[in-house]
């Protein structure tokens, strides 16, 4: 029995010999086809290793062990070479790393490091700053090397009226500001009774720009912040507008403004002189039959920051108005706001309004309300 099994596998290895030959034939082929591959592969995994840990080397400070992770600091790119452990400083490379060059980013362009709150909020105008009267403060919460930008929707409703205005706000390197706002003043069941039609709609444009003088509503001094600022308004509604008694659809208004926050006293003050022939604020256009000059009038807010709510602000404005229709008399404008920024993207704002004759219709009282977006 033993004899037998030994005689067939004798008679099997050769055959076993045969395949092995076979095998090992078709190993070599398959590694004379991908050596040149595997070559090309190694030599640019090599390649790579070697380029990282030269930009490694190149992006670490003088004296930071290999493999520690650098220190980052608020102005990347501006620290200078130190002295090694012994004294001698380190030269920089020949060869700077090859890496794709960033540029500008978003957060370069849009860096958001103002304070919050630092930006305002939104008037009727476009402008930063309360609800009814302009600060001089600069849309955005871009610092002084870079830019800002808010948006805001707003809603007034009154006694007979309603308003609605949508703008926008840009801010660069917190010293200057364009902004540009569009009212929708609606009628309703007062325009048949006016005779202008019913939900007669008034259109208003304004553009604005804003220059920051000196001061900076933080700082720890009393030198308030103050700007000057212009806004440019196109009123679409010539034939009323010449109807009632008005001089112009189109007008100018120029204005400066001193802001101040009191930390420690949690207290906002501003206080704005304007150069208007505005009637209500140009909706009704500009200039009358009873005047058509330039007459200053005063913007003034208060504004109380609550410790224990962090981000609130509650206060009080006041805007005094020209008289220049036979038309129809104008009112001082009042209201009564609470703020709450929620973050630097979003802001709401809520008032009671009083903003007295409107179109001979007196009491003009009501709510408004504004949301505010931006970086």
């Amino acid at each position: 029995m033993s004899f037998q099994r030994t005689h067939r596998a004798t008679q099997f290895l050769p055959a076993l010999q045969q395949k092995a030959a076979a095998l090992i034939s078709k190993l070599k082929n398959l590694r004379e086809m991908f050596a040149p591959a595997l070559a090309a592969s190694a030599l640019v995994v090599c390649a790579q290793n070697a380029r990282a840990q030269t930009a490694s080397a190149a992006a670490s400070p003088a004296g930071t062990p290999p493999g520690s992770t650098p220190r980052v600091t608020l102005a990347p790119g501006t620290a200078q070479s130190t002295a090694s452990t012994g004294g001698t400083a380190q030269a920089p490379s020949a060869e700077a790393p090859d890496e794709p060059d960033t540029g500008l980013t978003l957060d370069k362009i849009f860096d958001g490091q103002r304070t919050l709150g630092t930006s305002g909020l939104s008037s009727l105008e476009g402008s930063s700053g309360g609800g009814i009267a302009s600060w001089a403060t600069i849309g955005g919460y871009g610092s002084k090397k870079s830019m800002g930008m808010a948006f805001h929707y707003s809603y007034v409703s009154l006694t007979n009226y309603t308003d609605q205005n949508v703008g926008a706000v840009m801010g660069f390197y917190d010293r200057v500001e364009i902004s540009y706002s569009h009212n929708f003043f609606r009628t309703g069941s007062t325009g048949r009774k006016l005779g202008i039609g019913h939900g007669y709609q008034f259109d208003l444009d304004t553009g604005g720009i804003k220059v920051r003088l000196f001061g900076h509503v933080l700082d720890k001094t009393l030198l308030p912040q103050v700007a000057v600022g212009a806004m440019y308004k196109h009123d679409g509604d010539a034939k009323v507008i010449h109807a009632v008694g008005s001089k112009h659809t189109d007008g100018a208004d120029v204005y400066i403004a001193v802001t101040k926050l009191f930390p420690k006293l949690g207290l906002l003050v501003d206080t704005t002189m304007r150069l208007t022939k505005g009637n209500q604020w140009g909706i009704l256009g500009f200039g009358g039959d009873r005047n058509d000059n330039y007459y200053p009038q005063f913007e003034g807010s208060l504004g109380y920051l609550p410790s224990f709510i962090p981000g609130l602000v509650v206060g009080v404005e006041y805007r005094t108005k020209p008289r220049n229709q036979n038309f129809t008399p104008e009112s001082n404008w009042f209201d009564v706001y609470a703020s709450y920024f929620v973050n630097k993207h979003l802001n709401i704002t809520a008032a009671y309004v009083s903003l007295g004759t409107i179109a001979t219709y007196r009491n003009q009282t009501g709510a408004y309300v504004s949301l505010q977006t931006g970086f």
